[in-house]
C-alpha cells in the first residue's frame, strides 16, 4: 500500500501526478481524526486509527529530519524548502501521533521541529511573522513574500492553538 495520499485527480478519480505532499500527509493524519471523533461512533473508530496513525508514520519515515520536514517529491524528486506551513503541521501531527501511540519518538520530532522554526522561520525582525521557506540549512528564500493570498497566519497560528488545546 502506498501509506500516502493522492494530490491531484482527474474526473475519473485518476491521480493526475506523481506527488507526495508531506504538508498534506501529517495534516490529514490529525484532522481525519478529529472528523472521526465528530462522526464515528467510538465502537467503530478502529480503522480509522489505524489509517491515521500509518499515515503520520509514513511521514515520518519518508520525510522527516532534526530540521524540519521536506516539502514534496514530485515524479521522484525531492523538494527539500522548509515551508512555513509544513513545518506547523509537522508539529500539531507528530504531537498527535504521540499522543496516540505513546513512542516518544514523535514528540522529539514535534520538539525539534518547533525548535528548527524558531531558529529559522520565525521573522525576528520587528513585526515579523513567519518566513514563507527557508533552505535545508535554514536560510531564508529571499524570492517570497511574508505575506500573500497563499500565505497568511493561517496553519502558525492554528497550531499554536491546536497545541495550547492538546496540553
Amino acid at each position: 500500500p502506498a501509506r500516502r495520499l493522492e494530490v491531484f485527480y482527474a474526473r475519473d478519480y485518476r491521480s493526475l501526478l506523481d506527488m507526495q505532499s508531506y504538508g498534506h500527509d501529517i495534516e490529514a493524519s490529525w484532522l481525519m481524526w478529529d472528523a472521526v471523533e465528530c462522526m464515528i461512533p467510538e465502537n467503530e473508530r478502529e480503522p480509522y486509527k489505524a489509517m491515521c496513525l500509518t499515515l503520520a508514520e509514513s511521514v515520518y519515515e519518508r520525510a522527516w529530519t532534526d530540521h524540519g520536514l521536506k516539502n514534496e517529491m514530485v515524479d521522484g524528486e525531492i523538494d527539500e524548502l522548509r515551508i512555513w506551513w509544513v513545518q506547523a503541521e509537522a508539529v500539531v501531527g507528530f504531537v498527535h501521533q504521540w499522543q496516540k501511540t505513546g513512542e516518544a519518538v514523535y514528540a522529539q520530532a514535534a520538539a525539534d521541529t518547533f525548535r528548527f522554526i524558531l531558529e529559522h522561520l520565525w521573522d525576528k525582525r520587528p513585526g515579523g511573522e513567519w518566513f514563507w521557506c527557508v533552505d535545508e540549512q535554514g536560510v531564508p528564500t529571499p524570492d517570497k513574500p511574508i505575506v500573500e493570498p497563499w500565505k497568511c497566519p493561517y496553519h502558525n497560528g492554528r497550531m499554536c492553538l491546536e497545541i495550547i488545546n492538546r496540553s
